[in-house]
């Protein structure tokens, strides 16, 4: 079972790309807070995004991820993922398939697994994996977190897909995050990077409708129930 736990834990960090880790700290930067403070207030209004997301687990595995994430009432969207490289690719498209499917809800978020990877789990396709206590779920709530790290700094001016943005870099719990934002105070990119991790994250079309379908629970497995065996 360990080849299935890991390529579990590897599709598990491509749907935790979107999930940041809080500081909780007091910045340094005053006017770089304040406009973190604007931009995630205007983040929150605006309710949704499209999103087109990268991912480099460092080497083991590279992807691709795609589509629409609402965050007025929790987390609510549907990604296709797709597998871009790595050592670790083949492996990964024979047990979650390539292209796969991650659907966000409020309580956790599900990942599509294939045939292969469900006949080793009682004939389950889906596995659930809960949201950690202490995550932002939201891009406003990383801006928060960003916003609040004592590292915190302006960058300067750069474009991003031919939008003017203004850049931000900061230490967000263990991981170094970057943001752009443009002059409608809306994240435009967010990067982050923790050892040999790194994701990149682009948000446009804010407003667009979202939406996600819960797995039936007689196809979901939990994630932790595959990590100790299945």
């Amino acid at each position: 079972m360990r080849h299935v736990r890991r390529g579990a834990a590897v599709l598990a960090a491509v749907g935790a790309l979107l999930v940041a880790c809080g500081s909780g700290e007091s910045s340094a930067d005053p006017a770089a807070a304040d406009a973190l403070r604007a931009a995630r207030r205007h983040v929150a209004a605006a309710g949704s995004a499209r999103v087109d997301a990268t991912t480099d687990t460092g080497g083991g595995l590279t992807s691709r991820s795609a589509g629409t994430l609402a965050w007025s009432d929790g987390v609510e969207g549907t990604l296709t993922v797709r597998i871009t490289g790595g050592e670790l690719a083949a492996s990964t498209r024979k047990l979650g398939g390539d292209p796969s499917q991650t659907r966000f809800l409020p309580d956790a978020y599900y990942t599509r697994m294939t045939d292969a990877f469900a006949s080793l789990q009682g004939g389950r396709h889906w596995i659930r994996h809960p949201y950690d206590a202490h995550s932002d779920l939201t891009p406003a709530d990383s801006l928060k977190a960003l916003g609040e790290a004592k590292d915190l700094r302006r960058v300067g001016r750069e474009t991003v897909r031919g939008t003017w943005t203004t850049h931000y870099r900061g230490t967000s719990g263990e991981q170094q995050m970057d943001v752009w934002i443009d002059f409608r105070d809306l994240l435009v990119q967010r990067t982050q990077r923790a050892g040999d991790f790194t994701s990149t994250i682009r948000y446009s079309d804010y407003g667009a409708e979202a939406a996600a379908v819960r797995p039936p629970a007689h196809d979901t497995v939990d994630f932790s129930d595959i990590t100790s065996g299945g």
